[in-house]
């Protein structure tokens, strides 16, 4: 499809903009300006100027998406809904509509409304940073913003791509999902698939037509070579990937079983799309978008871009160098550097050296908070780590870990603590975030040792040290548990053990009779009461007993 068919997206919903079929895969031509026409009333009907939008429906969200601006609102898109979130929010005036509980939403069915074109400087939309180096935050840009990002995807890639239909695993709460998954599909009139496909058993009987499909590192790093990809790789006119480079081995097997390279695309919330490569296994350096100029500046990224609010240079906060035949390599974060006992360190040459060991996969340095800076590693072991680990345990492969690092990584610098995991966590964006890398680190409470665990009693230990959470804060002169954190930990023991899931109700008899502090063996039971849907427990050391009761729940809902 020629990128000068595209319709602008203030033009959408103006004379002329309807296409012959539907721009959502399973919508009935026309049922997309209705549903507009639907959520354009239902903002009309509230006062809010801002409103966070939020469902798992991409169709459904991008029918409120222009809703919102044809009835004069700010849409906010929140990564997530939880209770935190919608409260933050809600102190600043922010309504919600969609998926959430109490939220705005439109009438079933669709209504009618006059076309209109929007003012692409005047409409706004407030999206979040992804969190990766801190706390996520507000980012706003107009629709003009927006737009010209998409012209630059249209002209860069949409030759290759055609009419065909565009399927993703990632959300449309962020930048890239919300571009890739839905306003270029829209503007370009390739039809998109409202749900996302979240395992691989749903993207196998995707194709043999043509199809288009937006993914992210989190995903294509676990693609099973066991699985029937013929018909996918039959239709696959492009993969893109982003939110995080593609680690060479992941994007040598996007190539090996799929027939193509994976287009990752470099940017930001802030900056919006960068530029591009399709390494396919290879370090290859990064082409800019369209329209992208960029320099060095001691070492720094600078860009100028008609994705950006002006037409001045930015600089960014990732190190780079000129590639020898055109473009540039990322050489790391210019912000992923601590200073511990006067010396500036960076946090990506210890995981590069971490990785140079060829005992893990993945590798994440994170300094942690405190009265001095600790860094904390997280790894995922490969091949060889698992090996290492299955033969002679975690001391072994973290000492191994820690070898590998002499004469690369100054000694002050090492990991003090670490976190042999499975995989790095990540967040709907395939993001690894600091906050959850800082959970790793500061677990709810410690990993339970049973002893027993039956139907009605459970009982086993816990050993307490003074990483966990719950020690944070409430008593600033010493380290010592709060009575709180036993009646969680009582809890979650009983959602492992008896599969407890009801409504809190209350407490019973409940005492506390000695402080848990850090090194405790701290031996705990649990009860189960089905007939009356109470939970005993009973933690105990051998300084006698630390805390006992039972906790009542709603009755039917225990189990």
């Amino acid at each position: 499809m020629p990128p000068e068919s595209r319709i602008p997206l203030h033009a959408l919903c103006g004379a002329g903009a309807a296409r012959a079929a539907s721009p959502v895969l399973g919508w009935a031509p026309g049922a997309w300006a209705g549903r507009v026409a639907a959520w354009r009333a239902a903002f009309e009907g509230q006062p809010a100027a801002d409103v966070a939008l939020y469902f798992e429906d991409a169709g459904e969200f991008s029918a409120a998406l222009f809703g919102a601006w044809l009835a004069g609102r700010t849409p906010w898109l929140p990564g997530d809904a939880l209770a935190g979130t919608r409260t933050a929010l809600a102190r600043h005036g922010v309504a919600w509509a969609g998926d959430p509980p109490g939220a705005l939403r439109a009438a079933d069915g669709n209504a009618m409304a006059p076309p209109a074109t929007l003012d692409p400087e005047a409409c706004r939309l407030v999206l979040f940073t992804s969190g990766t180096t801190g706390e996520p935050q507000p980012v706003a840009k107009t629709m003009g913003q927006l737009d010209r990002e998409l012209a630059s995807l249209e002209a860069a890639f949409g030759g290759r791509l055609g009419a065909a239909p565009v399927f993703g695993t990632v959300s449309h709460q962020h930048i890239y999902g919300l571009l890739f998954r839905v306003l270029w599909p829209l503007s370009a009139g390739r039809p998109f698939a409202p749900a996302r496909k979240v395992y691989n058993e749903e993207l196998v009987v995707l194709g043999p037509e043509p199809l288009v499909l937006v993914a992210s590192p989190a995903h294509l790093k676990r693609l099973p070579p066991n699985q029937d990809w013929g018909s996918l790789r039959a239709g696959l006119r492009a993969v893109f990937s982003s939110g995080g480079p593609l680690a060479p081995d992941a994007a040598l097997d996007v190539r090996t079983l799929w027939d193509q390279a994976a287009i990752e695309v470099f940017g930001s919330t802030e900056t919006g799309g960068i530029a591009w490569r399709a390494p396919g296994g290879e370090q290859a350096p990064w082409t800019p978008l369209p329209g992208v100029q960029w320099t060095l500046d001691e070492g720094r990224l600078c860009i100028r871009s008609p994705h950006l609010a002006d037409g001045g240079w930015l600089q960014t906060s990732d190190r780079a160098e000129a590639a020898p035949d055109g473009g540039f390599l990322l050489r790391g974060r210019a912000d992923r550097i601590v200073k511990i006992e006067e010396r500036r360190l960076s946090l990506g040459a210890i995981e590069a050296a971490l990785l140079a060991s060829g005992l893990v996969d993945e590798a994440r340095v994170v300094a942690l908070p405190g009265h001095r800076v600790l860094l904390g590693a997280a790894v995922v072991p490969g091949e060889a780590g698992r090996a290492r680990l299955a033969s002679a345990g975690r001391a072994a492969l973290l000492e191994a870990l820690r070898q590998s690092l002499e004469g690369q990584v100054d000694r002050i610098a090492w990991p003090r603590r670490w976190r042999v995991v499975d995989a790095l966590p990540v967040d709907a964006r395939g993001k690894t975030t600091q906050r959850a890398l800082g959970e790793l680190f500061r677990p709810p409470m410690p990993a339970p040792e049973w002893d027993e665990r039956g139907a009605a009693h459970a009982s086993g230990w816990l050993r307490v040290d003074e990483e966990l959470a719950a020690f944070d804060g409430h008593f600033p002169q010493a380290l010592i548990l709060p009575g709180v954190a036993l009646l969680d930990w009582a809890t979650r023991l009983a959602a492992d053990a008896f599969g407890l899931a009801g409504t809190f109700e209350g407490m019973e008899t409940v005492k506390f009779q000695h402080l848990v502090r850090p090194g405790t063996r701290l031996e705990f039971r649990l009860d189960w009461d089905a007939a009356r849907s109470r939970l005993g427990f009973r933690f105990a050391s051998g300084v006698g007993v630390h805390g006992s009761g039972w906790l009542r729940f709603a009755a039917g809902e225990g189990r």
